[in-house]
């Protein structure tokens, strides 16, 4: 009875979190477009973002991803992270579909792939029998993970150098993201023990590092070809705040009825679908609403890949 009663838990925080991806990515299908018409020149400043706040489609996204926040919080309340995060994977499922309609196209092979690893993936971790647990950190153990993740972010906004490079942007934007994710656990943790002044500033902390990694994806956006940033991006964004929870929320693997090893694979395969997706054309299109770069669009280079044009998709935790 008690394993029914956990498991019904379970899925009551997958369906709370597969409702709050289909509004973060919802979002991104609404606001691609305004973004990538913005002045390249605001790239990193929070006069885009002011820019950008004008514009009723950009709004309108925005307000849907505030929608999605909600149901995070109440999908972390009741369910691991372990497992909240790699189901806001389930998003891009939504934007290959958008995505496939704005080019005609069918879905391709890669793309069902993609998308089948995802769910297997997510259902995989659903049955490994992973515990929720409200324990709260220790404050060394927080503070050195805020450090970590917020120094990485902080980097294109003190470097010029990094705020020219695609790979400091993946990495900001990745770890604010994966910042506002812990900083959501620990508002739900803050609830759960009766303090409410502390998920206050839980809260707050949520909104400065979301609207951080806002500013760099959108800033990516401008500048960077999809395929070769939302991949690494999602990973990031993903795969962090995963990997900080035994550390920090006491989510023991070891523990998972289904056992350590299923926990490792699903996490693998629910990334590499997320990868798959993240680097089809057709989730771009979503994503980028018109496909190719316009005549006379600026171009960068990522590494030694080549020339890029502009855009980003991926699920925003």
């Amino acid at each position: 009875m008690l394993w029914v009663m956990v498991h019904g838990g379970v899925l009551a925080g997958m369906a709370a979190a597969t409702a709050a991806a289909c509004c973060f990515d919802g979002a991104i299908v609404l606001q691609a477009s305004e973004a990538r018409s913005a002045d390249p020149e605001l790239g990193l400043r929070l006069a885009l973002l002011r820019r950008l706040a004008a514009r009723p489609r950009w709004l309108l996204g925005a307000g849907l991803a505030v929608l999605g926040w909600p149901l995070l919080l109440l999908a972390l309340s009741l369910a691991p992270v372990t497992l909240v995060q790699p189901t806001l994977a389930v998003g891009l499922v939504l934007l290959l579909v958008a995505g496939s309609r704005i080019l005609g196209e069918h879905v391709g092979t890669r793309e069902w792939l993609g998308a089948a690893a995802v769910t297997a993936g997510v259902v995989a971790l659903a049955f490994a029998g992973l515990r929720h647990t409200d324990a709260a950190p220790s404050a060394g153990r927080i503070a050195a993970a805020a450090i970590g993740l917020g120094s990485v972010t902080a980097l294109p906004f003190v470097s010029r150098r990094a705020r020219g490079s695609a790979w400091a942007l993946i990495a900001g934007g990745g770890c604010a993201f994966a910042l506002s994710a812990l900083t959501s656990k620990l508002l739900t943790i803050e609830l759960a023990h009766g303090r409410p002044l502390a998920a206050l500033g839980w809260g707050l902390a949520t909104a400065a590092s979301s609207a951080l990694g806002l500013l760099i994806d959108t800033t990516a956006m401008q500048r960077f070809e999809a395929t070769r940033v939302s991949p690494p991006m999602f990973v990031l964004e993903t795969a962090l705040p995963v990997a900080l929870a035994p550390l920090l929320f006491h989510e023991r693997w070891s523990t998972a009825e289904g056992g350590p090893a299923l926990v490792v694979a699903a996490l693998v395969i629910v990334l590499l679908g997320g990868g798959l997706l993240g680097a089809s054309r057709r989730v771009v299109a979503a994503g980028r609403p018109g496909g190719g770069s316009a005549p006379g669009e600026r171009q960068h280079e990522i590494g030694g890949a080549g020339e890029l044009g502009v855009g980003r998709v991926g699920p925003s935790g």
